[in-house]
């Protein structure tokens, strides 16, 4: 592997964990859009798809696997090292305790449901996409198209699994299957719409990776 590969690697690896951490902290706020209660994780989450979809293109099946793994582990991390400091004495005369415990000790629903989906739909995603990849047709001849056919599925699949757990019995049901139908249609939107950009940069590091 050369230099720049695995300089690179190290970046897509870390950008991926942050941007799971981040969109987990970000998962507590749910946010009001036109009626339907939407976690404000899906501002940041469908990044992680495409780090996912450059990882599995150029690093292969096993790598990316090993990268999932890796930004699972940080966010557990983070999260016993919340819920340590969250148990840690206050300071007398910092009133901040309770409101530092709300965001930083998010539901463990939540905490479970993300990391349940991630891994799963992470997982599905980069096996889908190598069959893509190994196959004939479009999907083996287009990033762009394996990087979203791929992404179809494992949304649907992170979407019912984070929501199911995370919100249902939570909100009426009605809002549930609202912001789960939204959700899933939301991140792939965002995907979408950051294509270009997406196989811009797969074209760009094609030359450099070989």
């Amino acid at each position: 592997m050369s230099n720049f590969k695995q300089k690179l690697l190290i970046y897509f690896s870390a950008i991926l964990a942050s941007t799971l951490l981040i969109s987990n902290l970000s998962a507590v706020k749910l946010w009001n859009f036109f009626g339907i209660a939407v976690d404000g994780g899906i501002v940041l989450f469908p990044l992680t798809y495409i780090l996912g979809d450059l990882i599995v293109e150029f690093y292969g099946k096993k790598i990316a696997k090993d990268v999932i793994f890796a930004g699972f582990t940080v966010n557990i991390i983070a999260v016993i090292a919340f819920y340590i400091v969250i148990l840690l004495p206050p300071f007398d005369g910092w009133n901040m305790q309770e409101a530092f415990a709300s965001v930083l000790g998010f539901t463990p629903r939540i905490i479970l449901a993300s990391l349940i989906a991630y891994v799963c739909s992470g997982l599905l995603n980069n096996r889908i996409f190598t069959k893509m990849k190994n196959g004939q047709g479009l999907f083996a001849r287009s990033f762009i198209a394996r990087a979203l056919g791929s992404s179809a599925f494992a949304h649907l699949i992170d979407s019912a699994i984070f929501e199911t757990i995370a919100f249902f019995g939570v909100l009426p049901f009605q809002d549930f299957l609202a912001q789960a139908v939204f959700a899933y249609i939301l991140g792939m939107g965002f995907e979408m719409i950051l294509s270009p950009i997406e196989m811009l940069i797969a074209k760009k590091l094609e030359g450099k990776m070989l």
